[in-house]
Order: structure tokens, then C-alpha cells, then sequence
């Protein structure tokens, strides 16, 4: 496994930084799914470090990172392409370099995830690859398991329906911890950039440990639980000064 490339100095801001973040703010404040302003800004700021390191476009990056999921303000269906054409119009009126405004409208139209880059480009700009990577990333980690509890509590998702051949719970698949299997597991197999697939690695492991310690924890059999059940019931009696 590589090393992450290190990158010094202060993140990258443009004079339409602000107008974007704003925009941002605007559109997807109160969003409860996990698509909220700061999963653009954390996107947004990633990408940008990976777009440094692997020699990409960092103003394409950054501007398609941080508009990637507006279209999530009037719903999920067809965000990408909803997205897309929001961008264009917001874009041309913040004084983004037009030249480059193609270039951040191919990456938010395309980066609605599907099993094995499915909908992907078929040959990604180096700008798509740092912005993907960075959005996969998100799911991933610890913000990862929270955004995927927090996505399934807006859609109606169970936690984790353990029975065999469960059916699905509306459009989002048929439990929270289902998705972990369905997608989340696979995301570092789908990581374009060296730095990606570091990161992912180590990301993903703690996904693998949350599944672990809840599959226990849901069937009785965490260590914690297998202490209680070991003592005398006398042994947890509370004594006379807890009383």
C-alpha cells in the first residue's frame, strides 16, 4: 500500500469560493440524509488535496466538490443531472472561468455511484477522479457509518433487518446495515487515486469493526454482555449507599 502524498499549505479558495459556499448553505441547509453543507465542504477539501497531489485542475475540483449534491434539495431522484444544471447557471454567475465550467459540469452529472463505476466516464478526467475519490471517501470512516443511519432514518430504512430474503424497504434497499454490504464495503475497489485507496484502506477498517462489534452486540454475544451474563445476578445488586 502506498503512502499518502503530503500537502503543505492553506487550502485552496478563489474569489467565487464565498458565492459558492453561500449557494451551498442555501440549497442544502436542514438536509437530513448525510448531504448536507458540511459533506461539501469535507468533499471540497479533500478533493482539493488530492487534486494537489496528483497534479489535477484544483478550481474544476473544488467548484464541482462543492456543488456536487445541490440537486439533494429537491430530492434524491436524478440529483446528479438536477445538479448539473443548477451548476451551470450558478457557476456562470459567480465569476467561475468559463472555460473550466464543462469540465466541473462532467463530474457532478456523473458521480451518482454504481457497482463497479458502472456510471462513471468512461475515460475520467484527472479532475473526476480526485472529486470522486473524495466523495467516496465521505462514506467511508466513521462519518461514513453516520451518514449511512442518518440517510436511512430520511428514507424509512430499518437499522438491520436480519431476516433471510428480507424485502426491501421502499427505494433504498432493505436496511442501514445492508448498505454497508451492498456498497459502502466495495468503495475502495472503485478509488482512481493512489491517495484514495490509502485512505480508503483505512477508512474502510473501521466500517469492518462497526460491523463487527454490532453483529455481536445485536446477537448477545459482545464481550461486555458475555461478562454480565457470567456473575451472580447478587453481583450486580446495588449496595445499600447506591440505593
Amino acid at each position: 500500500m502506498g503512502s499518502f502524498v503530503t500537502v503543505t499549505g492553506n487550502p485552496v479558495r478563489s474569489a467565487w469560493t464565498p458565492k459558492l459556499e453561500e449557494t451551498v448553505r442555501r440549497y442544502l441547509t436542514g438536509e437530513s440524509s448525510g448531504h448536507d453543507p458540511w459533506h461539501a465542504f469535507r468533499v471540497r477539501d479533500l478533493a482539493i488535496r488530492i487534486a494537489q497531489a496528483i497534479g489535477a485542475d484544483t478550481e474544476v475540483v473544488q467548484a464541482a466538490a462543492l456543488l456536487h449534491d445541490i440537486g439533494h434539495g429537491s430530492g434524491r431522484a436524478k440529483h446528479a443531472q438536477r445538479g448539473a444544471g443548477l451548476a451551470t447557471d450558478l457557476l456562470s454567475s459567480c465569476g467561475f472561468p468559463p472555460d473550466k465550467l464543462c469540465a466541473v459540469i462532467s463530474c457532478i452529472e456523473r458521480h451518482d455511484w454504481q457497482p463497479g463505476r458502472a456510471g462513471d466516464p468512461r475515460h475520467p478526467t484527472v479532475e473526476y477522479q480526485a472529486f470522486a475519490d473524495a466523495d467516496r471517501l465521505d462514506a467511508l470512516g466513521a462519518i461514513g457509518v453516520a451518514r449511512t443511519f442518518a440517510f436511512g432514518g430520511a428514507h424509512g430504512r430499518p437499522i438491520w433487518d436480519p431476516e433471510p430474503n428480507a424485502a426491501a424497504h421502499g427505494a433504498y434497499g432493505t436496511s442501514s446495515v445492508h448498505h454497508f454490504y451492498d456498497k459502502l464495503l466495495h468503495l475502495p475497489d472503485d478509488m482512481y487515486t493512489e491517495p484514495g485507496r490509502c485512505l480508503a484502506a483505512r477508512r474502510v477498517a473501521v466500517l469492518k469493526e462497526f460491523l463487527r462489534t454490532f453483529h455481536l452486540q445485536w446477537e448477545g454475544k459482545d464481550a461486555e454482555f458475555a461478562a454480565l451474563a457470567a456473575e451472580p445476578v447478587a453481583h450486580w445488586a446495588p449496595s445499600r449507599s447506591d440505593r
